[in-house]
């Protein structure tokens, strides 16, 4: 099949580099234009298994940042897989009129409900496939992710619930790649089991900020999960969808299943991108449903309500509280919040030269939970990396620091700054030197 990834983060890559190797010709669409550029030119990195048993492969794939990249030359695509975040559905499909035909099938694979009825509007009821997906993945650096495909099931439907060949054939083409896919022919149920694995795991990951190998370590979190999610089983069953599953915990159980402990899930990807997240969509949806049939949802308002919280405090939005004098203020709107004074840069992150890289990795990792955010040079001994949390290595073997600083010394410091020419500008009127290789480097 042509197929198009509409959305390709951490799991539009795991899909699409997955069924690329089968042999299909994969487009993967990603408005990161850092992360495309990567992916054309060396390929996708995709990581499998976990701990000591984890492996990385490349996978030579076709991306671009809008649909208009896609080339045409052999026709439309047969099927363009929907996967961007829940409020960005309407736009994607809009702008992607120039890869579909008049037989091109569109797939939503998102998490949450109503996704369905967004496409419908665009391009006809007639053309919509729904499906849900168990599979995972993780953005570890541009071009590089965790593809936590492994046993791990999609299924796939009309929305009429009526089987067809369009949508076995769709079926097979993903089975023939190693994705797991079964015709689903209630896929209203389908989509509430899916949504049920969400309501467990989305948001209390991204509240706690706690990947699954934490996650899964505190009673209390599995607790609130599990009352989570009989809500939205009563929501359902209110709704009258027959749903099957009938253990509330059986989703949080489920949700992990074949996961490495690093694993995140979405939400809190997106917070750590800086995105907001699909709140709405998952624990949204069964508070709004639980309204309209007269169930309660106290936990799940609860989670929305913290996830707001959240969202409120990402740096683009402002500061979580704004300055007014000597005492700290609430902004009395709810809008974005800011300072008085505009915010013109932060610290990004911390460079530091050190003799043995793999020690460091190991040590921010097993000691403090840093993760690696990037890695430049070969994975097994990188010459740089990045850690979540602003740190980063820079490899420098037979390095010799002053007797009092044996483990490192301060490489330079890395600024966001929101308009680069006014502060390279500024900082030479202040008597620093452009390096002349990068322009946006300077030396004081």
């Amino acid at each position: 099949m042509k197929i198009c990834v509409l959305g390709a983060g951490a799991l539009g890559c795991a899909i699409g580099g997955t069924l690329t190797e089968a042999g299909n010709e994969v487009w993967l669409v990603s408005r990161d234009a850092k992360h495309a550029g990567v992916m054309n030119r060396t390929g996708l990195t995709m990581r499998t298994g976990s701990g000591a048993e984890a492996t990385d492969r490349v996978v030579r794939v076709r991306a671009a940042t809008h649909a208009d990249g896609v080339d045409l030359s052999s026709g439309p695509v047969d099927l363009a897989i929907v996967l961007v975040k829940s409020f960005h559905t309407r736009e994607v499909i809009e702008s992607a009129g120039a890869i579909l035909g008049k037989d091109t099938l569109v797939l939503s694979l998102q998490n949450g409900v109503g996704h369905e009825d967004v496409l419908a509007a665009v391009v006809g009821r007639d053309r919509v496939l729904a499906g849900k997906t168990y599979a995972g993945g993780v953005m570890l650096a541009p071009g590089h992710i965790i593809a936590g495909i492994a046993d791990k099931e999609t299924l796939i439907g009309e929305l009429s619930g009526a089987p067809s060949a369009r949508v076995q054939a769709v079926a097979d083409t993903f089975n023939r790649a190693g994705l797991k896919t079964t015709v689903s022919d209630n896929i209203r149920v389908t989509i509430w089991e899916k949504l049920f694995v969400n309501v467990a795991t989305g948001a209390l990951s991204g509240i706690t900020r706690l990947p699954y190998g934490l996650l899964y370590q505190v009673p209390e979190v599995e607790a609130c999960a599990v009352a989570a999610v009989a809500e939205a089983m009563a929501v359902a069953r209110a709704a009258g969808i027959p749903v099957t599953t009938t253990d509330p915990r059986a989703p949080w159980v489920k949700a992990a299943a074949g996961l490495p402990s690093e694993f995140k899930a979405s939400m809190l990807q997106s917070l750590e991108s800086g995105s907001i997240t699909e709140i709405d969509y998952v624990n949204g949806a069964v508070v709004e449903q639980g309204r309209k049939y007269g169930v309660p949802t106290p936990v799940n308002q609860t989670l929305v309500a913290c996830m707001k919280g959240v969202e409120k405090c990402l740096p683009p939005r402002g500061p979580c509280l704004a300055w007014d004098g000597p005492a700290l203020r609430r902004p009395s709107t709810h809008e974005s919040l800011r300072m008085p004074h505009p915010v013109k840069a932060y610290l990004e992150h911390v460079a530091i030269r050190v003799a043995d890289i793999r020690w460091h990795i190991n040590f921010f990792y097993e000691a403090l939970g840093m993760d690696v955010r990037e890695v430049q040079g070969d994975p097994a001994s990188p010459d740089q990396y990045w850690t979540l949390g602003g740190l980063q290595f820079i490899s420098t073997p037979g390095f010799a620091a002053p007797p009092t600083m044996q483990q490192g010394v301060l490489g330079h410091l890395g600024v966001m700054v929101d308009d680069l020419d006014e502060a390279i500008r500024n900082c030479v009127a202040h008597g620093a030197r452009p390096l002349p290789d990068r322009s946006s480097w300077l030396e004081l």
